[in-house]
């Protein structure tokens, strides 16, 4: 079970996403210490629930994840020679911004046969999870994914303070980090009890492809898969969303004559776009539909 403690710091490296912010101290709360927290309180219950498991638990925290896997890649590369009989990883990236929709992602489903049927039953009553089926994604999973090791990714998604010096504990949803941290011992569990994990290798092109694309409409996208468009968490300052009024809490259902169902759909239509094209972007707000003129 694992979580990255790093963050940006002082943004000594550059990965801020506010500008200008070289020198302010970003403190990451949700990114990653609502994961590390997860971590901790594992480790505390599974030492204190005075049972014994069938399975042994290692509880790791990486660094350097933020600069590129640095810390799970070095783990993962010898892992086996200390641990030659691991049968998954659990990772928590980003726990803390539970929303009013209850809504989760939980990555790797597809890296073992055995994940959906466990993700399913054990899901917390109310809560929208959404699943995706690669063990490819950005964050420390991928390094033991790549490893042939199962993996689950648990993630509620990012926000306007992704990043940004004001990810700060203020902003963390104590009841969802608990509510996760619920589910994934019960997840955890129910692995433990089952007699073979076995592997399945895939690709990204396995859950969502992600495709490239040059434009950017300025949005915090909700990354769960409502299926009536793509929720906006967030609109940033000065970007082309913003500037045609576009506000956080709207549904993007279309841009031009390409319509979006969820945020692989809304990738898929800026993919098509360039600099400078401008399109009428359809979004629903308490009901209504708008239109807006976006030049991007």
């Amino acid at each position: 079970m694992g979580a990255h403690y790093d963050h940006l710091g002082r943004n000594e490296h550059n990965h801020s996403t506010k500008p200008n912010s070289h020198g302010e101290i970003h403190n990451g709360a949700d990114d990653n210490a609502s994961g590390v927290s997860g971590v901790l309180e594992l480790a505390r219950i599974l030492a204190q629930n005075k049972s014994k498991e069938k399975v042994n638990y290692v509880f790791a925290l990486f660094s350097g994840e933020e600069d590129g896997l640095i810390g799970s890649k070095f783990m993962a590369e010898t892992l086996k020679d200390k641990f030659p009989n691991v049968v998954a990883m659990i990772n928590m990236d980003m726990i803390g911004r539970l929303n009013d929709n209850k809504a989760l992602v939980v990555g790797g489903v597809g890296t073992s046969p055995v994940f959906e049927k466990i993700i399913e039953k054990n899901k917390p009553a109310g809560f929208n999870v959404t699943i995706e089926n690669t063990g490819i994604g950005p964050s420390d999973h991928t390094s033991f994914n790549l490893k042939d090791i199962p993996v689950l990714f648990f993630f509620t998604g990012t926000h306007m303070d992704y990043h940004k010096p004001s990810d700060d504990e203020e902003k963390i949803n104590y009841y969802g980090v608990r509510a996760i941290v619920d589910y994934i011992f019960r997840v955890t569990n129910e692995i433990s009890n089952t007699n073979e994990i076995p592997f399945t290798k895939t690709k990204v092109e396995a859950g969502k492809k992600v495709p490239t694309y040059k434009v950017t409409l300025g949005i915090m996208p909700d990354y769960t898969d409502y299926g009536d468009g793509l929720h906006i968490d967030g609109v940033t300052d000065d970007r082309p969303a913003a500037k045609a009024g576009i506000l956080s809490g709207d549904v993007l259902t279309q841009i031009g004559d390409c319509k979006i169902k969820e945020v692989y759909s809304y990738m898929d239509c800026l993919s098509k776009l360039k600099i400078g094209d401008e399109r009428e972007i359809t979004v629903i707000r308490k009901g209504e539909e708008l239109k807006f003129k976006v030049i991007f």
